[in-house]
């Protein structure tokens, strides 16, 4: 996969700290000298970051021009979102979800200490997600609270809408400055993949949408497929009225799915 290297923002930054959120919730802030690099990003984007294998082999920035972020065998390249930026503080925070069996990305994020390295490549130009609209409607799993969270913290005042957010439990709900008129129902599920309340929480309701609405999905590409057929036949939202991304498919690496989900957002 070849990107313009002049399209992005890419620097190798260190942690910072590590803050323990909920039981399954990782927050690492990360800093450094060219920290600044990012001042273009905005909190919800995506961003790859670059995770070493051996914390003792320094983190290597793929060049972009001849060589695939893929084809470096001592690190693994992994989809994140931003939580949020601080020029003054010159801090980046980045959210991880950690469980009993944890991917690479989690791991280290459990493992994490001051001084470990991380690479973070970032668009400069990236498509805005955030649309106007009179009402929203947000749908997302556990992999999506950060991208909801910082969305649901960049509408107005008058904004109106509801979130229908999965995780694993009560134990894991987090704050969210939001405003008054959007809603919050948590769902909670001890078994992301196997199952989702999501499909079932949009055809709750899905009469209700209107050529004024917006959605958002954002979950496990099985779920998302599934509120995204709904969408493709609803009769009053057009096309250009919703998103959704499948973060990750039950079962697979990052490596394995990745064509699949591209696939996936991008009908």
């Amino acid at each position: 996969m070849q990107i313009d290297p002049n399209s992005l923002m890419r620097a190798i930054l260190k942690v910072k700290r590590r803050e323990q959120l909920t039981p399954h919730y990782i927050r690492i802030i990360l800093t450094g000298d060219d920290i600044q690099i990012y001042q273009r990003a905005e909190a919800g984007d995506n961003n790859k970051i670059i995770i070493p294998k051996d914390k003792s082999v320094p983190v290597e920035l793929p060049d972009m021009a001849t060589r695939s972020l893929f084809d470096y065998p001592n690190q693994i390249v992994r989809t994140y979102t931003l939580r949020s930026f601080d020029a003054e503080k010159g801090e980046m925070a980045i959210d991880f979800v950690v469980h009993k069996n944890p991917g690479p990305a989690s791991a280290w994020a459990m493992n994490a200490e001051p001084g470990d390295e991380l690479g973070v490549l970032m668009k400069a130009n990236r498509k805005k997600l955030m649309r106007s609209a009179e009402d929203y409607y947000f749908f997302g799993d556990h992999s999506a609270l950060p991208v909801i969270s910082a969305l649901l913290e960049k509408l107005g005042p008058a904004a109106k809408g509801h979130a229908y957010i999965e995780v694993h439990g009560a134990e894991d709900v987090l704050p969210i400055n939001k405003p008054a008129g959007i809603d919050i129902t948590w769902l909670y599920n001890e078994h992301p993949g196997d199952t989702s309340g999501l499909p079932a929480a949009f055809n709750a309701i899905e009469n209700t949408l209107q050529g004024s609405s917006y959605i958002y999905a954002f979950a496990e590409h099985g779920a998302v497929n599934e509120i995204q057929d709904k969408l493709r036949k609803h009769t009053i939202v057009k096309r250009d009225s919703w998103q959704a991304y499948g973060y990750w498919k039950h079962g697979e690496s990052e490596d394995r799915s990745m064509m699949e989900r591209a696939a996936t957002m991008s009908r």
